[in-house]
């Protein structure tokens, strides 16, 4: 069953201390109004509509131009209603001399129009705003814990910030948040953010904190601990020799799969207790989705209870992350090894953590020689791989489809959060552009 946000009451946020003047995105959590008599479903307008929410912006501009192309004898609402779409769909797709054109075109034919749905005024003023550098607010949040910062008095590269959140843009992310010495300094909301939003394979990095978790715990004596001792299935042949490090560390000897993963099955435990393996455990880093959800099992058992309440009651609940819960399949199973349920604040919860070796407002969480094992190479075959934590320059990060990714750079006191539901097309590349300007931050 998926998470439904609780109603929250709604805070006026100073966008000052929030975001920098940069092309950013419009309001989070509003979608694209629906005008106030609705075109017929079946129309090329609201074709234009869907593609838009949808993200689909090429369609969306294609058909836009399309329909402007042919709209002879059109009313000249409707003239106005495609021009509007058209400038939308150029500015997500990072086009931003076209979109001006666009609603320059939208003056001339529609600014003094009576027939002009009234709710085209307000839109275009959002585009107009955002092409112009000014900041979209945040969605409303009633958050004991966060505060936020003016970036330049705190001594931040501003341009460089700038330059993030227009990579941001440009990629088509949902959220991009910056958190400097546990203040957020940037926070970016796109149109087609929703609560919650999948963590995708950064779960992974959770799972590895719940395994640490139950290791403080004293509920698994450590990592070389064969996986036999939690799942039957395990006992036999060289699955006997597979330990929970292999597990953590992708190198169970399981192979990377695709089409026919873990993903496509409903009920995701059993399918991958009964997988064989391609490698004998040890001899080669496969990167596994279904290794890493051998560990839902495996915490089942360790903890007593479902992973995913072990999960709210030893991490989720002590960090205050009341939006967070592991993402269950149809019988119940939760996911270790993909799409967490979270919220962009919630999710740099776990980068303050870990920033705090373990710690979270002077409490232990984890314990500190864990969050060290998971942020050092753990074996040879990639020195780029921890404890189900990637190692990057300076820092560790949780990564997932997308970019849907958390860093935390302890240098530089900072953690960055970044969240993408759905692909654009063709998909640019956040990750690489995005890390030497993280270095910059703090220059």
């Amino acid at each position: 069953m998926r998470h439904t946000p609780r109603t929250r009451t709604t805070v006026r946020i100073n966008l000052r201390a929030l975001v920098l003047s940069a092309p950013l995105f419009v309001l989070a959590c509003a979608p694209l109004p629906a005008p106030a008599a609705a075109p017929r479903q079946d129309s090329p307008l609201a074709r234009i509509m869907e593609l838009n929410r949808n993200g689909r912006w090429d369609e969306a501009a294609r058909l836009a131009q399309e329909f402007l192309a042919s709209a002879g004898r059109k009313p000249d609402a409707q003239r106005c209603e495609a021009l509007y779409d058209l400038a939308y769909a150029q500015t997500r797709l990072g086009r931003p001399d076209e979109a001006r054109a666009t609603l320059d075109a939208f003056d001339q034919r529609c600014q003094n129009l009576p027939s002009a749905p009234g709710w085209l005024a307000a839109e275009t003023g959002r585009l107009r705003s955002e092409l112009s550098g000014k900041a979209a607010p945040a969605p409303a949040r009633g958050d004991d814990f966060w505060q936020t910062a003016d970036p330049a008095a705190l001594g931040l590269n501003v341009g460089a910030l700038k330059r993030h959140a227009e990579l941001c843009l440009r990629t088509g992310a949902d959220a991009c948040l910056v958190v400097y010495k546990g203040k957020i300094v940037q926070e970016l909301y796109g149109p087609r953010y929703q609560e919650p939003t999948m963590a995708m394979s950064s779960t992974k990095s959770v799972t590895g904190l719940l395994v640490g978790a139950l290791v403080d715990d004293g509920k698994i004596k450590g990592v070389d601990e064969p996986v036999c001792r939690y799942v039957e299935e395990w006992c036999a042949g060289a699955k006997g020799k597979v330990t929970l490090r292999h597990l953590l560390t992708m190198t169970s000897g399981l192979p990377r799969m695709k089409d026919e993963g873990v993903g496509r099955v409903s009920d995701k435990n059993p399918f991958v207790k009964g997988l064989p393996l391609a490698a004998e455990p040890g001899a080669a880093w496969d990167y596994s989705n279904e290794g890493v959800q051998l560990l839902s099992p495996v915490i089942d058992r360790a903890a007593g209870e479902p992973a995913q309440d072990y999960a709210r009651r030893r991490l989720f609940g002590p960090l205050g992350m009341n939006d967070t819960r592991l993402h269950l399949d149809l019988k119940g199973h939760a996911w270790t090894y993909a799409d967490m349920e979270t919220t962009p604040r919630d999710f740099a919860r776990l980068g303050m953590l870990m920033l705090g070796k373990g710690t979270w407002r002077g409490r232990r969480v984890i314990s500190e020689s864990w969050v060290a094992e998971s942020t050092k190479p753990s074996q040879k075959l990639n020195p780029n791989y921890g404890l189900l934590w990637w190692l990057v320059p300076d820092g560790y990060a949780a990564l997932g489809y997308l970019d849907t990714n958390l860093y935390v750079f302890p240098s530089q006191d900072l953690v960055v959060v970044r969240m993408q539901a759905k692909p654009l097309d063709p998909q640019p590349p956040y990750h690489s552009e995005a890390l030497p300007i993280f270095r910059q931050f703090t220059k």
